[in-house]
C-alpha cells in the first residue's frame, strides 16, 4: 500500500474497519461511533511507533480518525531500558483500560540499593507499594520499554496502518493540510502530522529552522549514558544496584527476568569525546564507554564485557527539550519531541502518555484543528514545566569527581535511606503550587 492510498478516506482501510467493511458514505455508525456525526474524520500521520505515537493513535482511532504510523526501524523495537509510569500517567492508563495488562508485565523490583566499589551496601530504598502516598526511586509500575510499546501497538493492530522502515523526509505545512514526502519518495496529504519521533526529532528540527520566531531553550545536561541487556546470574538480587564511582561515573544493573537484565553506564566526563562518538556509530561508542568505565570498580569488568557482546547497545545524551511552541499550522510535536524532560526526572514515559491523551482530548471537543492545538499546549504546558524541574544540584551532585565527593554522596544517601526521605514530601507548603489536574474529556473516557 502506498502512502498516497492512505490519504483518501474513501479508500482508507482504517475507516472500513471501523465501519465493518461498509461504504462509509452510506453507513450509519453504531452507538460507540455516534460522536462521528459531530466530527469530520481526519487523515492523521504519526511519526514514531514508540510510546507517544501509538498512545495517541489509540485515542484518535476511537474518535473515528484514520491514522498511519511511520517508523524508521525495520521492525517494532522490543529492546530498550526499564521505564516506569508515574503521576497522572497512571490515571491515563486507567482510562485506556490497560492498567491490569501493565501490572501483568511489570518488572518485580524490590528496591534500589547503592553499593561501594567492593559491593558493600551503603543505602537502600525500597520499592513503592500500591498503598504508598508517593512513588520512590523504584516505581510500582516498572516496565520494559519494549513491553509497553508492544502493548500499545497491539491495541492498534486492527485499526492503524504501520509503515516500517519509513521516515518523513520533509513536510510542507499549510493552513489546512500538510504535504509529506517520505523516505521512499512517495508523497501524502494529511490533515494533521504528529511528530512523536523522540528527543532528536527531525520534524522538530525542520519546524525550528523554518520558524525562527519559535524560541529554542533546549539544553544538553552533559550526562551521557548507555544501556544494553546482560545475562543474569544466580547471585544477582531482585534490586536495582547502583555504584557511584570517582571521575563522574555511575554504573547500574537491573533485572527484568530470571535470565536477563540491563547494564547502565552514565558519565559527565569526556563530554567532547562523547559528542563525537555519538556521531560516529555504535563501534566508536562501545570503545569509548569501555575506556571510560573499565577501571571504575565494583562490577565494571562484567559490564564492559557485556557491552562488547551486546547487540542492543544504545547510547545517548541527556537532553531537555524546551521550545516556545509545540505546533505550527498542521504539524504538532508530542512526547519527547516536544518536551523531553530527561531520564533524570523519571517523567518521560508519563508525559508521553499524558500528552497523547490531552492532544486527542482537545481534538475530541470538535473545535477546529488550530484551536485544538492551541488548547493542547495551553492545557499541558504548566504540567510539563513542573515535570521538567530538577532537584537543586542535579545532575552534577550525583556525579562526584573525587573520592571525597563519592564518600559525601554515600553519607547523604545513607542518611536519606535511614530517614526514608524518599517517602516524605519535604517541600515547604508555601512553595507548593496549585496541583495540575488531568482534564476529563467525555469523548475519550466514554470511548
Amino acid at each position: 500500500m502506498t502512502s498516497e492510498s492512505l490519504t483518501d478516506p474513501k479508500h482508507s482501510w482504517q475507516l472500513r474497519y471501523l465501519y465493518g467493511g461498509t461504504d462509509y458514505n452510506t453507513y450509519r455508525p453504531p452507538l460507540q461511533f455516534a460522536l462521528l456525526k459531530a466530527m469530520a474524520s481526519l487523515r492523521i500521520l504519526i511519526s514514531g511507533a514508540g510510546i507517544a505515537g501509538p498512545a495517541f493513535a489509540f485515542w484518535a482511532t476511537r474518535l473515528g480518525h484514520a491514522c498511519t504510523i511511520v517508523e524508521r526501524s525495520s521492525e517494532l523495537r522490543d529492546s530498550g531500558q526499564q521505564i516506569d509510569i508515574r503521576s497522572h500517567g497512571i490515571e491515563v492508563t486507567k482510562h485506556m483500560d490497560i492498567l491490569d495488562e501493565i501490572r501483568s508485565l511489570a518488572v518485580q523490583e524490590s528496591g534500589v540499593r547503592f553499593v561501594d566499589s567492593r559491593g558493600a551496601e551503603q543505602a537502600f530504598f525500597s520499592g513503592t507499594e500500591s498503598s504508598a502516598r508517593a512513588q520512590g526511586l523504584s516505581s510500582e509500575f516498572e516496565i520494559m520499554r519494549g513491553d509497553l510499546s508492544r502493548l500499545l501497538n497491539s491495541k492498534n493492530a486492527s485499526s492503524v496502518q504501520i509503515l516500517l522502515g519509513t521516515t518523513v523526509q520533509s513536510i510542507q505545512s499549510h493552513h489546512d493540510s500538510a504535504t509529506v514526502t517520505f523516505s521512499d519518495g512517495s508523497v501524502g496529504e494529511y490533515d494533521l502530522v504528529v511528530a512523536a519521533d523522540g528527543q532528536n526529532s527531525k520534524i522538530r528540527q525542520q519546524m525550528l529552522s523554518e520558524n525562527p520566531a519559535i524560541a529554542d531553550e533546549s539544553r544538553n545536561l552533559g550526562v551521557y549514558s548507555a544501556y544494553y541487556r546482560i545475562p543474569r546470574t544466580a547471585n544477582d538480587s531482585g534490586c536495582a544496584t547502583v555504584y557511584v564511582a570517582p571521575n563522574e561515573r555511575i554504573l547500574c544493573t537491573r533485572w527484568h527476568s530470571t535470565e536477563q537484565g540491563q547494564g547502565y553506564l552514565a558519565t559527565m566526563a569526556h563530554q567532547d569525546e562523547m559528542e563525537e562518538a555519538l556521531k560516529q556509530g555504535v563501534d566508536a561508542q562501545k570503545t569509548l564507554f569501555e575506556n571510560v568505565f573499565k577501571d571504575a570498580g565494583w562490577e565494571s569488568g562484567r559490564l564492559v564485557d557485556g557491552l562488547r557482546e551486546a547487540d542492543d547497545f544504545y547510547a545517548q545524551s541527556a537532553v531537555q527539550v524546551k521550545i516556545s511552541a509545540w505546533s505550527k499550522d498542521r504539524v504538532v510535536l508530542l512526547g519527547d519531541a516536544a518536551y523531553c524532560p530527561t531520564p533524570l526526572t523519571g517523567m518521560g514515559t508519563s508525559l508521553a502518555l499524558i500528552g497523547a491523551y490531552v492532544l486527542a482530548g482537545e481534538i475530541s471537543t470538535g473545535v477546529d484543528i488550530a484551536t485544538a492545538l492551541t488548547a493542547y499546549e495551553k492545557t499541558l504546558r504548566p504540567f510539563v514545566q513542573k515535570s521538567q524541574q530538577l532537584p537543586l544540584g542535579l545532575p552534577s551532585l550525583a556525579y562526584p569527581s573525587s573520592e571525597l565527593g563519592v564518600k559525601a554522596f554515600y553519607w547523604f544517601a545513607g542518611l536519606a535511606s535511614k530517614l526514608s526521605l524518599d517517602k516524605i514530601d519535604v517541600t515547604p507548603s508555601f512553595l507548593k503550587s496549585k496541583p495540575w489536574i488531568l482534564p476529563q474529556y467525555e469523548n475519550l473516557v466514554a470511548s
